[in-house]
């Protein structure tokens, strides 16, 4: 990346990406500093790429480099943090979450995938104070009013637990994991038919949620439907044949989308209401139990429509099976177009260093037709275009670069010095506040000189 200033000297890479002006004319920068930032964005740029395709070991050692080039980074240590939490190594993940944090305090998803982190360790209070700071931050945040929730109920709180799945559904009526968090609690309560309702739309927003199904079972159970009870039983052990009794995990990887949704574990409480084992364990258990009472016209049926269910199930897993391969392909595909991305990228840069911007835009249209989530492509493009003279198309590329990544403070600063240029003070004066809201320092000072809070 590059920006330039009137005194015709090169930022470092830490400082392009978290906010370097664009405005000025051409930069001059010896070999070295251009090495070294293009080397930095480069590991970054692989750091994603490797975090997107789950090769966590990879993504880390490219952030790794990229944090010994530009340490102090905290969106490189909250995402290699993403990386060591999905290798299982959390108090790593923890460690380079509270770096994050200490970068940048208003870094809201640094704090809420660490209490995701606390919570896994069995730390729910500590975990509390985490998902605490994340809704503070950000008030509509729903996967952190769930899983602070989660963590309610592990103290035993449900009254608050209850509080914040409601808040939950509210703020984002298709989240599957708080419709099941809310129903596996009124099943424990005996609110049996607003469980059923909750684990209904749980099913219908995910209809492979295994732990649904298992505790719309249990309210079935409950309620005497034995029918209904088996049937939902039969379905959570095909799709989760080693049904465990321990917590679920749910919703969106941490790496692509900066949200998870932890599903409190029902199993346990399954056993509880369900003393004879019903459903319990494998679908050969549910098999088992079917074949003592065979007799029975209506278990016998059951035992049927289960065996052909099963035949359709190894069709459809063969299909999945098939999936998955063509998958693989177009990942390696999407990678050697991310690499070639790259490469463009570096080329731009070169071309802006030079002050050669038309050059400079042409490489990052390659870049983005490559790569078209390459947030810092579209950010230096802005910049490109800006030393071009066309800021409204500057605006343009900053508002993806911050569609892409919302919490890109220098992004919301240059997008305002963009603004003020077209003349929109105001406007530019609330991109500035953002800047500063995220710790932006430059934005902080800018406002300070002009008596303005943020």
């Amino acid at each position: 990346m590059i920006a330039n200033t009137k005194k015709s000297i090169a930022c470092s890479i830490s400082i392009l990406i978290l906010g370097c002006p664009l405005f000025a004319g051409p930069l001059s920068a010896d070999e070295r500093t251009r090495d070294t930032t293009q080397a930095a964005v480069v590991s970054l740029e692989l750091g994603r790429t490797y975090l997107d395709r789950g090769d966590y070991r990879r993504a880390i050692t490219e952030y790794d480099k990229f944090l010994a080039l530009t340490p102090g980074s905290a969106d490189a240590y909250y995402r290699r943090g993403l990386a060591y939490y999905h290798l299982g190594e959390l108090n790593r993940a923890i460690q380079d979450y509270s770096r994050a944090v200490e970068a940048n305090p208003k870094h809201v998803e640094a704090y809420h995938h660490r209490g995701t982190a606390y919570y896994d360790l069995g730390n729910a209070n500590r975990a509390i104070l985490d998902y605490n700071k994340a809704i503070k931050l950000r008030p509509h945040f729903a996967e952190a009013y769930n899983n602070r929730g989660a963590a309610q109920i592990k103290l035993g709180n449900q009254e608050a637990g209850l509080k914040d799945f409601n808040r939950a559904t509210e703020l984002n009526p298709k989240f599957a994991d708080a419709y099941y968090n809310r129903g596996t609690i009124y099943t424990k309560l005996g609110v049996l038919n607003q469980a059923i309702k909750d684990l209904d739309t749980a099913i219908d927003l995910r209809p492979d949620y295994a732990a649904a199904y298992y505790s719309r079972g249990v309210a079935y159970g409950k309620l005497g439907i034995m029918a209904k009870e088996t049937d939902d039983y039969a379905r959570a052990a095909e799709l989760n044949p080693n049904l465990p009794g321990a917590d679920q995990t749910r919703g969106a990887a941490p790496g692509k989308s900066g949200s998870t949704g932890k599903a409190i574990g029902n199993y346990d409480l399954a056993a509880k209401e369900n003393p004879e084992g019903r459903g319990v364990g494998s679908i050969d258990a549910l098999r088992s139990e079917l074949e003592k009472t065979r007799q029975q016209p209506e278990t016998r049926k059951k035992a049927d429509e289960l065996s052909r269910e099963n035949e359709n199930l190894k069709k459809e897993l063969a299909a999945v099976t098939a999936a998955k391969k063509q998958e693989s392909a177009t990942d390696r595909a999407g990678a050697s177009r991310n690499l070639m991305a790259i490469e463009w990228f570096k080329k731009g840069y070169a071309s802006a260093i030079s002050g050669n911007y038309r050059d400079a835009v042409d490489a990052y249209d390659k870049a983005i037709e490559l790569n078209p989530n390459f947030t810092e492509a579209y950010y230096v493009r802005g910049t490109a275009y800006n030393n071009l003279g066309d800021p409204g198309q500057a605006i343009k590329d900053l508002d993806r670069a911050i569609e892409l990544s919302p919490e890109y403070a220098s992004a919301y600063y240059n997008r305002g010095l963009a603004l003020s240029k077209l003349g929109n003070p105001n406007q530019a004066v609330e991109n500035y506040k953002i800047a500063a809201r995220l710790g932006f320092k430059q934005a902080q000072d800018q406002l300070k000189k002009q008596g303005i809070g943020w």
